[in-house]
């Protein structure tokens, strides 16, 4: 473990020693953007440094809405509800999906949005789980289905593929949550993410109304309408740079979630961060440009076995258990830790970002 002397971005201090920085999260390096960080400064000057109020208070900031339209505007749905922290988001929508009777789980689904279930299935990746949810759901007198999952593998730098969905029984109903915290911002279409990139299914004419689990009498956007319905979860720290997360769904949803407990009784986001983001939109199709083009860069002079990677991440697995020790004696850092928690095998990964110079990628290369 190392502990930083100050905040990284293409590179960081250790002891008082410079570092290549290739590790962490922040794809687009939005905290070493100048304009940036002048805008959360206004931010600052304008709301203060916090805006400790209930959601549901009679005094409410405008910003807040403002900031939730310009979600649901960039991801393409309906309405956006905003959270403290992409955890929390994923939890909230989570708790209110835990109702429902049949919930499919892919292996290694977040935590926040791994609803603790007894029905789950016997897949070990992702791969063999599609399959298994085709055969589960086709084959089932049951009409209604939810699905969660990562769009993004992490672990393994693994954009999943959704194309599965198109072979499910069109008369089903499905709920899909997806935990999008690492494509938002950097896949799919001007960076909305795996929105972009989901199969799109019409709701066939005449079709059998799906069963309700629970008798509370609560009956949530799309129950009785055949179809598949997307509802996607974030962290908005990963690309954006926003300490915060958020729910973007149907407006049905959407109330949903502004009656829970998780929404009613939290702080919400800091408002200079909300109004930052709002003022950024050509700031962060700038960084993106940038990510993509180093990300091109990279896989260009690096021959494609050395290491893992699909092409639309950041982020490449380097298989080789010594590769920590390795790249700090060429003074560059690496992201290697155990997961799902400490004692877990640990695994390395190079992550490049937006503000990755080419002789800094060059003298990795050269490394590799």
């Amino acid at each position: 473990m190392f502990s930083l002397d100050t905040t990284p971005g293409r590179k960081c201090m250790i002891d008082g020693k410079e570092f290549l920085f290739f590790s962490g999260y922040s794809y687009l390096g939005m905290n070493h953007v100048k304009e940036f960080t002048d805008l959360v400064k206004e931010g600052i000057d304008k709301y203060g440094i916090l805006f400790p109020s209930s959601r549901i208070s009679n005094t409410r900031l405008k910003l807040y809405e403002k900031f939730e339209n310009r979600l649901s505007q960039f991801t393409g749905m309906e309405d956006t509800v905003s959270f403290s922290s992409g955890y929390l988001a994923g939890k909230t929508i989570s708790d209110i999906l835990s109702s429902y009777k049949n919930i499919l789980i892919a292996p290694g689904t977040h935590p926040a949005i791994n609803i603790e279930t007894r029905q789950k299935t016997n897949s070990i990746n992702f791969n063999d789980w599609k399959n298994e949810v085709i055969d589960l759901i086709n084959s089932s007198d049951e009409n209604e289905f939810v699905l969660l999952c990562d769009s993004v593998d992490i672990l393994k730098a693994e954009v999943h593929n959704f194309s599965f969905i198109e072979n499910i029984d069109p008369s089903k109903k499905i709920i899909f949550l997806i935990d999008d915290s690492h494509g938002i911002g950097v896949l799919g279409k001007n960076g909305s993410g795996i929105i972009s990139q989901l199969p799109k299914k019409e709701n066939p004419p005449n079709a059998r109304p799906p069963a309700r689990a629970g008798t509370d009498g609560d009956n949530p956007v799309g129950r009785g309408q055949a179809g598949i319905e997307y509802i996607i979860c974030y962290s908005l720290s990963k690309a954006f740079n926003i300490e915060g997360g958020a729910v973007s769904c149907s407006k049905s949803w959407a109330n949903k979630l502004r009656q829970h407990p998780n929404y009613t009784g939290s702080t919400a986001i800091n408002p200079s961060l909300m109004h930052a983001f709002i003022k950024s939109k050509k700031l962060y199709a700038l960084q993106r440009e940038k990510l993509i083009k180093n990300i091109s860069w990279f896989k260009k002079h690096l021959p494609a076995y050395i290491l893992k990677h699909d092409f639309d991440l950041p982020v490449f697995i380097c298989e080789n258990e010594n590769a920590e020790n390795f790249f700090y004696k060429k003074e560059i850092i690496i992201s290697s830790f155990g997961y799902p928690d400490p004692s877990s095998q640990k695994i390395n990964r190079i992550v490049i970002n937006a503000l990755h110079t080419k002789k800094d990628i060059q003298k990795l290369c050269s490394s590799l």
